[in-house]
């Protein structure tokens, strides 16, 4: 009899990478995590509090999925998984089996063939639905006979086994029938031969018992594909409450007497007029003075880039009042420190203004929902909400520690204001404007981009001196707000003692600005040039520009950005353009021939 298997995961990989909707490889078996709906009750759960995120997702509560250290115990709770695909094959004798719940015991699967002994692994292929996110099996009893005159449907005398002759590819494998002796090639497993010989999608997801209404085309797809599952996750770090100059701006806003009226004056002419004398009189920029007079709207579909924009800004508030030791430092321990002046001949000082490290942090990270086979897909909830329940979403919270680095708003602008820094950044918004990936990710501009792939670049180096694995370091990108610029770059465990400190020390003077240097040089020349230097605009929609896998794309749980928005040029620059640490390069390596002219 086969052993009994205690199949488990890691907490926090029940929210990234394999929260609900996402299919789990564990010991060779494959398994779908459930909706919210199938997890257990709220007696076994754990809730995580979050207010600043509960309220921007406008949730009443998150809750974590139950954790044990004695899995082995079968009164233990646990979330339910479904087995998927349910088609299996035997490695010894080819033959297929349909499993069903019924079928389980804890035990990995074995051949019910009398003479065998072999294990079953689950079928290579699955049907996703092209645009409403259903998965389900491949329909191999009615495709198999589909194209066969006889009326044969046996559904327990299949096997999958590799074609006769020299055929490649799909070809090279069939399915074949025991009892009528039909074959057919995975070679017709085809979107195409599929809806010409009727399948459609049925409108379920694995964990579901009864068929929907749904009728869109289906498209067999590799079970480890990664269009199969792309989640949509928001993060929140808690920070003290500090008041933010977005509110000190409203607050001497609402005391003037002029401010009441822009939101009844319908002429624009005189709403110029009255915006230009508030922002005299009170020394806040016009722009700054429009948007806050302007309500936001209330209700409606959750935006996600506008919440997500939110919660930044709010944490980029609080490490501005670090600067000035205005923050409290209860559950955020912040301390000031300072770049090392002596690197890369002092230009580095320039180009970075301020550094905070954070030696604890909590982070909350919480998962919306799940899209398959196209980012554009219809948006599947990760926790249907029940008639009576509170609307909730699964969470999980980490403890951690990090490093704050910001961008003085003066040098930024006057690097981006160059006109080929605007056109390389004016190639990725045109792309990301008609993207549907592109629609959830933060607006293009030059500045972002800068940010996102200087961050890339650090966390790919501390990953070396920090202790940290590559794929446990994330970033956060904060340019919500024109002049405000700022990467924290942190790592995070889900043990409630937080990580060991390794990351927060290499933010240290002594190390920082040599780390710095060191990131910046290994960018100035990828192992793929000149062919990473020179790409037009690549990857997913043409959302990358100078970025590779040798150079600049990291982990998939460190990015906030898919990989996406990158581009290596506008950090260390090329022949076309001046990169904004290009003086940095300059001074540690050499006067470089044939790059772009100085800023100004």
């Amino acid at each position: 009899m086969a052993e009994l298997n205690v199949k488990t995961i890691r907490a926090s990989e029940t929210v990234s990478p394999y929260g609900p909707g996402a299919i789990v490889d564990i010991l060779g078996q494959s398994f779908m995590v459930p909706t919210g709906d199938r997890w257990p009750s709220t007696k076994v759960r754990r809730k995580v509090s979050s207010d600043r995120l509960v309220d921007a997702l406008g949730v009443d509560d998150l809750w974590a999925a139950p954790t044990t250290h004695s899995p082995e115990n079968q009164k233990t709770p646990g979330l339910e998984f479904e087995r998927f695909p349910g088609w299996l094959f035997c490695q010894v004798c080819r033959r297929m089996v349909k499993w069903t719940r019924s079928m389980e015991t804890g035990r990995i699967p074995q051949c019910p063939e009398v003479a065998c002994d072999g294990r079953l692994v689950p079928m290579r292929f699955v049907a996703v639905c092209m645009s409403n996110s259903h998965i389900a099996d491949i329909p191999w009893v009615e495709w198999m006979h589909r194209d066969h005159d006889g009326d044969c449907a046996a559904s327990d005398k299949l096997k999958f086994e590799s074609a006769e002759g020299r055929a490649e590819g799909l070809s090279s494998l069939q399915v074949r029938c025991d009892r009528c002796g039909h074959r057919r090639s995975l070679g017709d497993l085809r979107r195409d031969v599929l809806a010409v010989e009727g399948f459609t999608c049925r409108g379920k997801q694995p964990w579901e018992s009864s068929w929907g209404q749904c009728g869109k085309p289906i498209d067999p797809q590799q079970r480890g594909a990664t269009s199969l599952h792309f989640s949509d996750t928001m993060s929140a770090i808690d920070i003290p409450t500090v008041e933010s100059r977005t509110e000190q701006h409203l607050e001497k806003l609402r005391a003037h007497k002029a401010f009441a009226a822009l939101a009844v004056v319908g002429d624009q002419t005189a709403r110029q007029i009255l915006v230009a004398q508030i922002a005299a009189e009170t020394g806040i920029p016009e722009a700054v003075v429009l948007e806050l007079a302007v309500p936001a709207p209330a209700g409606g579909t959750l935006d996600v880039r506008a919440t997500r924009s939110g919660l930044l800004a709010a944490e980029y508030e609080a490490f501005i009042a670090a600067l000035t030791d205005s923050a409290p430092t209860e559950g955020f321990s912040t301390r000031v420190t300072s770049l090392s002046t002596d690197a890369a001949g002092g230009r580095l000082g320039g180009l970075l203004s301020d550094v905070v490290l954070v030696d604890r942090l909590r982070d909350v990270r919480a998962v919306l929902g799940f899209r398959r086979y196209t980012p554009e897909a219809a948006l599947v909830a990760a926790a249907p909400v029940l008639p009576h329940e509170r609307k909730w979403l699964p969470a999980i919270e980490g403890h951690g520690e990090g490093i704050f680095i910001r961008f003085p708003e003066k040098a930024v602008r006057a690097w981006a204001g160059q006109e080929e820094v605007q056109s390389r950044g004016d190639q990725l918004l045109a792309n990301q404007n008609p993207s549907g990936l592109g629609g959830r990710l933060h607006v293009v501009s030059p500045e972002y981009v800068l940010l996102h792939t200087f961050a890339h670049l650090m966390m790919r180096e501390l990953a070396f001196g920090s202790g940290y694995t590559a794929a446990s370091i994330r970033e956060r990108i904060y340019c919500e707000s024109d002049g405000d610029y700022g990467v924290f770059i942190y790592t995070t465990s889900s043990d409630v003692e937080g990580t060991l400190g390794g990351l927060v020390r290499q933010g240290e003077p002594d190390l920082l600005a040599p780390a710095i240097v060191r990131a910046l040089e290994q960018a100035a020349w990828c192992p793929n040039d000149p062919v990473c230097i020179e790409s037009e605009p690549q990857s997913i929609d043409g959302l990358n520009l100078a970025a590779c896998h040798a150079c600049c794309l990291a982990s998939e749980t460190s990015c906030e950005s898919q990989n996406l928005l990158l581009d290596r040029a506008l950090v260390v620059g090329s022949d076309d353009v001046r990169g904004y640490f290009d003086g940095v390069l300059d001074a540690i390596l050499g006067q470089r021939t044939g790059r772009a002219s100085e800023i100004g």
